[in-house]
């Protein structure tokens, strides 16, 4: 009798264990399961990362040791960079961007407010405020007015993420009388608002003038505004805007002389010692469709030239880079370039014939390191050796680099790794790296 209780309480115990062990069993096998899927997705998250990283080192390696910097040959040129082989199985995405790349722009050619591209939502505008083919667009057949009191547009972009950021547009004041002003705002939020540009009586030229605006030291948020605002007085007081972009420029392309002419006169650009010396045949004009912009440089004729100094001491690794069209050369026609270090000894770095007379703009990319003694005051000079008045030199978007920068963006599956890749002499060196999900 004893004997049967305890095998009574044996099988009970058994049963007992057996639902316990039915019960544990599933969330076990659950765990498990858990656990193996996220090592399977961490495993391949990890793949994709290296992947995604590999893709940038093989790109920094075709810039300084291959064949991909000669593909970008300009400054904003974008192209797909191919991995030679996969990389644990995947192969990357690879673009390498050179010098500069676009964020949002807008020429307002659509005609509406939801023109352009990389905004986060069209204009947003109040009072008198139109786009118009009225008045004389910078370019194109389109700009935006403003006009009264009123007029007033505002556009938000995403700039978070973004080290630094410059904001570039074209506009013209006219007929603003005493007391009427018109602004240009930015805003990391649209509620808390900064003037960066005013427009007063004396402003009112009539003419496109160009902006080139840093916004680096201000919140790049992710809802970042951009905004312009009329307070003139009479329906016939206007400011036009025209060619707005919003973009990233890579370090070494900054603080150094540049002039794009886009100021219709000799004084332009910045970081100069003083204005262009200029004789016989040259101008700044609108004519003969500018390189980018309304206006370029010209030379015709012999004896003519056009020359600028700067004060470079201390610098080195320097490029001059710019745009030249020649147009209508014959044999015996040229345009040299020159460089000195004083304004009294010159070297010619650079001649134009006619064998070069295709009339279509060339981008140019000039190592100095062979010429140049940086001096306090560093001059260059074109020179024309053209015969005749109908024989055309010009020149658009002139520029000292100490560098070339380029942005590689890299991406495996859900990864992505982005890098700001700065070049100077073949040496590299990388001033940002950021790893992030699609």
């Amino acid at each position: 009798m004893m004997l049967k209780d305890e095998r009574g309480q044996v099988l009970a115990l058994a049963l007992a264990a057996l639902a316990v062990g039915a019960l544990l069993i599933a969330p076990f096998l659950n765990t498990v399961s858990v656990h193996s899927i996220a090592n399977r997705a961490y495993r391949s998250s990890t793949m994709e990362q290296y992947a995604s990283d590999a893709g940038v080192e093989d790109a920094i390696w075709a810039l300084t040791s291959g064949t991909l910097a000669s593909r970008l040959t300009y400054p904003g040129a974008a192209v797909s960079h191919t991995v030679s082989e996969p990389i644990n199985g995947i192969l990357p995405a690879v673009t390498v961007t050179r010098d500069m790349v676009p964020i949002a722009s807008d020429d307002f050619e659509s005609g509406g407010w939801s023109g352009g591209s990389g905004w986060l939502a069209a204009w947003s505008y109040t009072g008198d405020a139109s786009i118009t083919t009225s008045g004389d667009p910078y370019q194109g057949a389109c700009h935006l007015m403003l006009s009264r009191n009123t007029g007033y547009v505002k556009r938000p972009v995403n700039l978070s993420g973004h080290t630094s950021a410059r904001l570039r547009f074209c506009a013209n004041a006219v007929s603003f009388e005493a007391a009427e002003e018109a602004y240009c705002q930015i805003s990391p939020d649209g509620s808390t608002w900064t003037t960066i540009k005013t427009w007063r009586n004396g402003d009112d030229t009539g003419v496109y003038t160009y902006y080139d605006i840093d916004l680096s030291s201000y919140k790049l948020s992710s809802q970042f505004w951009i905004a312009f605002q009329a307070k003139m007085a009479d329906a016939s007081d206007y400011l036009y805007i025209d060619s707005i972009e919003i973009l990233r420029v890579f370090n070494g392309t900054l603080s150094l002389p540049w002039d794009n002419f886009e100021s219709a006169g000799w004084t332009g650009g910045s970081v100069w010692l003083g204005d262009w010396s200029y004789a016989g045949s040259v101008g700044i004009t609108a004519s003969g469709t500018p390189e980018q912009g309304k206006y370029h440089a010209l030379m015709s004729s012999s004896g003519s030239y056009m020359g600028r100094a700067a004060n470079l001491y201390g610098l080195s690794a320097l490029h001059l880079v710019f745009w030249a069209k020649v147009y209508s050369f014959e044999a015996g026609d040229t345009v040299t370039l020159q460089v000195s270090p004083n304004g009294s000894t010159w070297t010619t770095i650079k001649t134009w014939t006619s064998a070069d007379s295709d009339s279509i703009y060339r981008y140019y990319d000039i190592d100095l390191a062979s010429f140049a003694v940086y001096s306090t005051q560093f001059w260059i000079r074109f020179n024309s050796g053209m015969n005749q008045a109908s024989d055309y030199f010009y020149v658009d978007d002139l520029k000292y680099t100490g560098c070339t920068a380029y942005e590689i963006a890299s991406s495996a599956g859900d990864e992505v790794t982005r890098s700001d890749v700065v070049i100077t002499d073949g040496v590299f060196s990388i001033s940002f790296w950021q790893v992030n999900e699609n």
